[in-house]
Parts: C-alpha cells; sequence; structure tokens
C-alpha cells in the first residue's frame, strides 16, 4: 500500500462553475490543491489521491477509481486530482474518450474492458472464447487506446464448479495477451446462489489459488456478512487486487430522508456525513485496493475526494454509519444474497433489490427499470409464502419489498 495524504484546501465551486462548461481541464480537485485553471487564484501544487497495488497486476491505482459514466465535467476534476484507473473504459471510442485522459502518456493511467456473457445475461448467458476474443480485439480497435491494462470477466462465474472446468475467458485473455492488447486478468464477481450457483466470496477465494486471475471486483458495504470481510483480507495476504462495489446502500434515501437529516443535524454528527463516513471507512480498510462509488456530479465528487483525503474515521463518522445502518435496517438491501436460496420461486431478491438501490440511491429510475425488465422472473412471481424473510439479515420484509419494487419498476 502506498497511501499519502492530500492536502486539506476545498473546492471553490464558484470557480468551478465558472469553468466547468468546458471541461475544466485545468481545474484541481476539492482536498486537492487550488484551482489551476483560474489565473487570479493562489496555485498551490495539488497533491494527489492515494494509491494502492492493485494486487499481482503490479498496478499502482487510485483508491477511488473512475467510471465511464461520469459526467463531463467531472471526469477532468478527477483526472486533475489523480484518478488513473478507469471502470468499463471500453465504452469510449476514439471520438468519446475525454481528452483528460486521452492528453496524458499512455502509461500514465489504466484502461479496463469488460466482458460479458454472450447470448443472454448474466445468468442465461454462456461464456465463448471466441466472441469474448473478437469483443476486446474491436474494443481496442475502436478506442485507439493500443491496449486495456485489464481484461475482466463482468458478473464473474456462477460456481467454483465453472471456474474450474470452463476456462473460455481465460483462453480468450491468453490470445489477447500474446498480442498485447491486454495485460492482466480480474474479474467483477456476483452472488449466484438464486441459480443454485455460489456466493462470490468462495468463487473469489477459489480464483486466488487455482487460476491466472490477479485481481476481483464485488460487493461490499458497511455492516456486510463477515465473510466478505474476510476474504479481502485473504486477498491482500496473497496479493490479490480487490476493489469494492456497490458500497453506498441507503445513502441516496438518507440525502432526502427529511427525518434523517433532522437527526444528523445533532452535534455528535456534525462535520460528516452518510456518504463520506462511507468512503473514510472502506479508505481504513489497508486490504482494499479501491472502490467505484457512483459520481454524478459536483456534489458528490468533492464529499468523495474529500473523505478519500483524510480516510481516518472520526467519532462522528462512526456514529453517522451507525445511524446510517439504523436507517437502513428494514429497508435496505445488503445485498448478501443470504435470502435467495430460500426462495422456492427461485427469485432473483438481490438483483430486484439492486435495481431497487439504482432508482433510489442513485436516482437511475430509467437505468432500473430497463435492468427489471430483463428478469425471467420479477417481483410479482412471489407467491408470499415468507420462506425468504427469516434469512434476511437486514430485517427486511422481503414479500412486501418486492411488491413495492414492482410498483416502482414494473
Amino acid at each position: 500500500m502506498n497511501d499519502q495524504p492530500m492536502n486539506s484546501q476545498g473546492f471553490n465551486r464558484r470557480n468551478f462553475l465558472k469553468v466547468g462548461a468546458t471541461g475544466a481541464t485545468g481545474l484541481a480537485l476539492g482536498g486537492l490543491g487550488a484551482l489551476s485553471a483560474v489565473a487570479d487564484e493562489a496555485k498551490p501544487a495539488p497533491l494527489k489521491l492515494p494509491r494502492r497495488r492493485y494486487g499481482r497486476t503490479g498496478l499502482e491505482i487510485s483508491t477511488l477509481v473512475g467510471a465511464t459514466d461520469w459526467s463531463a465535467d467531472v471526469i477532468p476534476l478527477a483526472v486533475e486530482a489523480g484518478v488513473n484507473y478507469w471502470h468499463k473504459a471500453h465504452r469510449w471510442t476514439a471520438a468519446t474518450m475525454p481528452d483528460a485522459i486521452k492528453s496524458q502518456p499512455r502509461e500514465a493511467y489504466h484502461l479496463e474492458v469488460v466482458v460479458d456473457r454472450v447470448g443472454g445475461d448474466n445468468k442465461t448467458g454462456h461464456i465463448d472464447e471466441e466472441q469474448h476474443y473478437q469483443f476486446v480485439k474491436n474494443a481496442v480497435a475502436r478506442s485507439g487506446v493500443g491496449y486495456y491494462d485489464v481484461f475482466k470477466f463482468h458478473f464473474g462465474y456462477h460456481s467454483v464448479a465453472e471456474a474450474r472446468t470452463n476456462l473460455g475467458v481465460i483462453r480468450a485473455y491468453d490470445r489477447l495477451k500474446k498480442e498485447g492488447l491486454v495485460k492482466h486478468l480480474a474479474i467483477s464477481q456476483h452472488h449466484y446462489k438464486d441459480i443454485n450457483g455460489d456466493m462470490a466470496f468462495d468463487i473469489v477465494a477459489y480464483l486466488m489459488d487455482h487460476s491466472p486471475f490477479e485481481a476481483a471486483q464485488f460487493f461490499y458495504t458497511y455492516g456486510d456478512r463477515k465473510e466478505i470481510s474476510d476474504v479481502i483480507a485473504l486477498a491482500k495476504a496473497k496479493d490479490f487486487g480487490v476493489i469494492a462495489m456497490k458500497t453506498m446502500g441507503g445513502v441516496g434515501r438518507a440525502a432526502t430522508d427529511k427525518k434523517m437529516q433532522t437527526l444528523l443535524a445533532e452535534p455528535k454528527y456534525a462535520g460528516s456525513s452518510p456518504g463520506a463516513a462511507m468512503v473514510k471507512w472502506l479508505m481504513a480498510n489497508p486490504s482494499l485496493t479501491a472502490a467505484v462509488i457512483a459520481t454524478k456530479n459536483f456534489d458528490q465528487l468533492q464529499e468523495n475526494f474529500k473523505a478519500a483525503q483524510e480516510h481516518t474515521l472520526g467519532r462522528n463518522d462512526q456514529e453517522t454509519l451507525k445511524l446510517l445502518a439504523g436507517f437502513n435496517q428494514g429497508m435496505t438491501c445488503l445485498l448478501c444474497a443470504d435470502c435467495v436460496s430460500h426462495c422456492p420461486e427461485h427469485i432473483a431478491i438481490a438483483d430486484i433489490l439492486r435495481y431497487e438501490r439504482y432508482a433510489l440511491d442513485y436516482h437511475e429510475l430509467s437505468r432500473a427499470k430497463a435492468e427489471y425488465k430483463t428478469l425471467t422472473k420479477d417481483g410479482s412471481a412471489c407467491i408470499a409464502c415468507g420462506d425468504c424473510i427469516p434469512a434476511c439479515r437486514a430485517d427486511i420484509n422481503i414479500v412486501a419489498k418486492l411488491k413495492e419494487v414492482h410498483n416502482l419498476l414494473g
């Protein structure tokens, strides 16, 4: 780990808005120095986001990962702050890749190409060596970047057995690596108990010792099950990189809940917020390489980066996380997937409640509805037996929740 602190100066929102429409390529980030694009301001050299070793890849990546769905105004600021790893970079072509990224030397940033199953979704689709190979080869040609640093198998294996026997992804990667089109192999792993598969932590633990995979990305949030923390610690011990995703459960809802905002005004929470406390909690884990967090606007950018700068939980942050956990109890799914193996209808409960997060926490209703439509069985398939409810560690009335989400997204 190579954590280095940043300075304590904040964003200047007025100056951000003044130049943001043109891309703001010269701006330094909140907590990262003065705004270098504004000539009449003091301009101390900005310090960068901390970086950590991404496991066996050997890459030193920023502790906050960038993503292609960030806004055009946010990306240049993130680059200035030191974000050097970009999730799902294959979505950019040579024409659409942000100038703030491609204007740098190629070795200064790391791009990830994400490969999905073919012939269906992440549960019904299959692994196909040739199609995966051609997908990446075409993506390289479209992007003009020369190569992708990380080839990532999206959604991952259904089970340890599949990881052991189906080597199509690995063969595609080997071919691409020999041609210099990719460098490293990683996986974005989900749980698959609803289709009689295995949990993400069991699959990732297997991959650490029995495959050429060098890193993984999976769900991790405050209050998550112990097995997730254990596999992150194991990964560190084995020099296997880990990126956390879906970390902000309930944060978006808390920001619009009047009662929650009234509680947060109490002195013991002063200087903290659910989002900032969550980022600090993630960064305080030395075994975690980085986190990818939805960042849609200036305010989220400022809060996330300033929290990553401090990366130490204060008493106020600890109290805020406890308050958030209480707010989430009975309402926000932790995506642990404990419930799905108890459902006689094999409903993808965790997926449905993940889409609810898109709608209510990320405020992406259209995306949530589109994802919900792809389900073989949606919330309306629930027979209200209640078998899943005792398994929920968040005390959610899943029967009522499925009906509620179906009304929202169906």
